[in-house]
């Protein structure tokens, strides 16, 4: 039987729409999707997510002193939360408590002393914030939070290090920083951190403890240059200045072992990766003195990301 010209067209127009419905729905400027690389430094720079994983440190690493031949090994575990809320609550929480012990105490405080008769008198004068300045130091410590939450980089970064549980090193301890930042292609971040770790080594035969203490600010230049991240780190150290020079040497302590603290203000330059959008890596060299390139540590991280 010989269709009518209707019926064909009818058909036809039917065929189109349901084709057309089968199809996934773009918008007008999408085009179609991109394959994900296998291996991703972007992922590393721009990605939101916890990162849970192990670390391994050698050689010249911050947590000892290599011109007096102190290298402890250490191994532990990673925490890392990249781009979320930890660092901006946290150092939101900090900012905010500042401001209101700023508003209450005083903006200035004078005096000064004069005789009268056999007696010495000082007069002090104390001033406070008028409410119109209170106001100003509120809206700045507001601007400031809001500029937390909407800087494009955060992280925190939490290593723990053992020798008898979750690893099998040296060291035993902790070491933490906060990071929030911004800036494309190259981004620059900053915050605080802190840490303290205690290791137990051999040096020449005796038994040696090895303090190494942090409080102070990192600050990081990073940029994503296809499948690798680079990052350059330099932390800030307020703590080695309250070091005597007779601690940062090989010296008896109350326990028969030697002991030698450990403070610097170390550079770590770091390449990274994700592969498969799951499993990070990194790579890591440490330098406590740029003049001294033979004393270097080396440290490898590998984690799943969620």
């Amino acid at each position: 039987m010989t269709r009518r010209p209707s019926a064909i067209l009818a058909a036809f127009v039917t065929t189109g729409l349901l084709t057309g419905l089968a199809q996934p729905v773009r918008a007008d400027d999408d085009g179609p999707p991109r394959k994900r690389p296998l291996v991703d430094g972007r992922l590393r720079q721009d990605g939101i997510g916890i990162e849970v994983g192990v670390i391994a440190g050698r050689g010249g690493t911050e947590y000892g002193v290599p011109r007096r031949d102190v290298a402890p090994e250490i191994e532990g575990l990673v925490l890392r939360d990249r781009n979320g809320m930890s660092s901006r609550m946290v150092i939101g929480l900090i900012i905010a408590v500042g401001s209101a012990l700023a508003q209450s105490g005083p903006k200035s405080v004078e005096s000064h002393s004069y005789q009268s008769g056999d007696y010495l008198i000082t007069e002090t004068k104390t001033t406070y914030y008028s409410e119109a300045e209170k106001a100003d130091m509120r809206a700045a410590t507001s601007d400031s939070i809001d500029g937390l939450f909407s800087a494009p980089y955060s992280d925190m970064e939490l290593h723990l290090f053992s020798r008898d549980r979750f690893g099998r090193g040296q060291a035993s301890g902790y070491h933490l920083n906060f990071f929030v930042g911004s800036g494309k292609p190259i981004a620059f971040e900053t915050g605080f951190g802190f840490g303290k770790v205690s290791s137990q080594i051999d040096v020449d035969g005796t038994p040696t403890r090895v303090d190494w203490k942090y409080l102070g600010m990192p600050l990081r230049v990073s940029a994503a240059t296809g499948p690798a991240r680079i990052a350059l780190t330099y932390e800030w150290n307020w703590l080695k200045y309250g070091v005597e020079g007779a601690d940062r040497v090989l010296h008896p302590g109350d326990d028969g072992m030697q002991e030698i603290t450990a403070v610097s203000h170390p550079w770590h330059l770091d390449v990274s990766t994700v592969v498969l959008r799951r499993l990070a890596l990194e790579a890591g060299v440490t330098a406590q003195e740029i003049r001294r390139p033979s004393e270097l540590g080396f440290s490898a991280q590998a984690g799943l990301l969620f």
